[in-house]
């Protein structure tokens, strides 16, 4: 077809980023608030990113941005739930992930008209393997026509086929339909878990497990929006990453990160079965309601928000059976009198409650007299350095509710965080990095120690750089390549040191 400038009225009513400008700049000003607050996530992204030292800030906004950008849709989600999307983007941090498309661990994507974060079992694996929990995860599907043979649950399955014939419809029941593919009908799945020791735990499940989850996930059952639902839209994925939050829990390790992040896919992402208790954006939402109202002497608002009743705690690839499925609490309603009295949001789950209504603090969810004791046990940390210990023992050693518990590991890990900063800082003030090797081989063996052994070696090869670097611009008086390498300096606290050095040496 030849050019002619008629093609051209097309695009007369679209920007480059795909918003109409016959909406009087409405989508543009909803796409500028989105991004506004992106930026002032920055200090609550790098808090809870503390136990990952390696995690950018600027680059994973820079990948949200684009995601924002590019979907009209999802920014009209962010402006209407800003909570929403404040939650998935911090859930990012708190896992470690990225949205690097290329990497195709995670994604923002709209669930339930809010903006989800959304994990594919890629980087389930990643988050396992990166909480030690294992050394390497495979996760395979099982077809009629495959050459399969199991070993047992100790040993790796023998099983050979074609990674390229077409595997068909993902059909788990009769009622399914769809073509069988090369490989045959689908059997079943297993994962492989090599643990750090060489052993291996091998896990199955078969087609009547996953149709058993898949029929009791809520973005399954609603049959009307079914169409939507990750299993039909990403079956085989799906199928892998059901696999992954089914067995997860039976390898040992402490796997807090990868239990939360599921609790997340299963509960306020729609995977699975919601349980009556609030989410932790609602509770948080209702609790500063409650507050707020409090300190203007208002009456408190209604939590309107109703969950359903419990029918199972069946999860999307991951059945949990309750202890007592018959007993059930109901929360008594307040009456106006007591109504108009209520200074906080009752106590989240899990609390302790001796009958009196203990005053909250400024943390939603966290109790006062909570908050003093952790911030106790972080001073007395410092000192000792036994960051694993402590983290394991606010879990279980202390009545905490699950708010307190990730209150509590979170400033936990930011003061480790905080101090191997500082260590680092002034290791590279003095072009000496004994105080921060010494710190490193103070701390007990796992995640935290590897990452920070690896990006205090980037520290320090970058130093000894800038320091050669430096010395021959001093000689050569060409400060041209010296400039161009401090601008590519990630860590801020180098980066200033040479600036400084460059502007008294120019000043000189």
């Amino acid at each position: 077809m030849g050019y002619n400038n008629k093609s051209r009225s097309a695009y007369k009513s679209q920007n480059n980023n795909g918003y109409s400008n016959n909406s009087n700049g409405n989508e543009v000003a909803q796409l500028n608030a989105v991004t506004r607050h992106l930026v002032s996530l920055e200090n609550d992204f790098v808090a809870a990113a503390t136990w990952n030292p390696t995690l950018s800030f600027a680059k994973e906004s820079v990948f949200a941005k684009h995601v924002i950008n590019n979907s009209p849709y999802l920014t009209k989600l962010a402006v209407q739930n800003l909570k929403s999307f404040e939650v998935a983007f911090l859930q990012l941090a708190t896992s470690g992930l990225t949205l690097d498309p290329a990497q195709k661990m995670a994604y923002l994507v709209p669930r339930m008209g809010r903006v989800f974060l959304d994990v594919s079992y890629i980087g389930l694996s990643r988050m396992a393997t990166d909480e030690g929990l294992c050394e390497d995860i495979v996760v395979e599907l099982v077809f009629e026509k495959d050459d399969f043979k199991s070993n047992g649950r100790r040993q790796s399955p023998e099983h050979s086929f074609d990674p390229f014939a077409d595997k068909g419809a993902l059909l788990l029941t009769t009622a399914d339909n769809g073509d069988v593919g090369d490989r045959g009908n689908f059997r079943g799945v297993y994962v492989d878990y090599q643990m750090k020791d060489g052993r291996n735990l091998v896990y199955f499940l078969t087609k009547a497990e996953l149709a058993s989850a898949r029929g009791a996930s809520e973005s399954w059952k609603k049959v009307e929006e079914r169409d939507m639902s990750p299993w039909v839209r990403f079956p085989w994925a799906m199928v892998r990453k059901s696999a992954i939050k089914q067995t997860i829990h039976q390898i040992p390790g402490n796997r807090t990160r990868v239990a939360t992040i599921i609790d997340y896919l299963n509960k306020d992402g729609g995977e699975g079965f919601r349980d009556v208790n609030a989410t932790p954006v609602q509770a948080a939402e209702f609790e500063m309601s409650a507050r707020h109202a409090a300190q203007r002497h208002d009456v408190p608002p209604k939590q309107t928000t109703t969950q359903p009743a419990p029918s199972g705690n069946v999860y999307d690839g991951e059945v949990v059976q309750e202890a007592n499925a018959t007993e059930t609490t109901k929360q008594p309603q307040p009456t106006k009198t007591e109504s108009s009295s209520i200074k906080s949001a009752p106590p989240v789950q899990n609390s302790v409650s001796d009958g009196k209504t203990e005053e909250m603090s400024d943390v939603p969810g966290v109790r006062q007299s909570a908050k003093r004791r952790i911030t106790k046990l972080v001073k007395r940390v410092i000192n000792t350095l036994a960051f694993e210990t402590m983290i394991a023992e606010v879990k279980t050693a202390f009545e905490f509710n699950d708010s307190e518990i990730q209150y509590a590991v979170r400033s936990l890990e930011e003061s480790r965080r905080n101090l191997l900063q500082s260590k680092l800082t002034d290791a590279v003030n003095k072009c000496d990095f004994t105080d921060v090797e010494s710190f490193l081989n103070k701390l007990p063996e796992g995640e935290f120690k590897q990452k920070s052994n690896a990006f205090v070696h980037e520290v320090q090869t970058q130093t000894d750089e800038m320091r050669t670097l430096y010395d021959e611009a001093m000689k050569s008086k060409n400060f041209s390549a010296l400039d161009a390498a401090i601008e590519k300096i990630s860590f801020k606290p180098l980066k200033t040191v040479l600036s400084e050095m460059r502007s008294s040496a120019k000043a000189a």
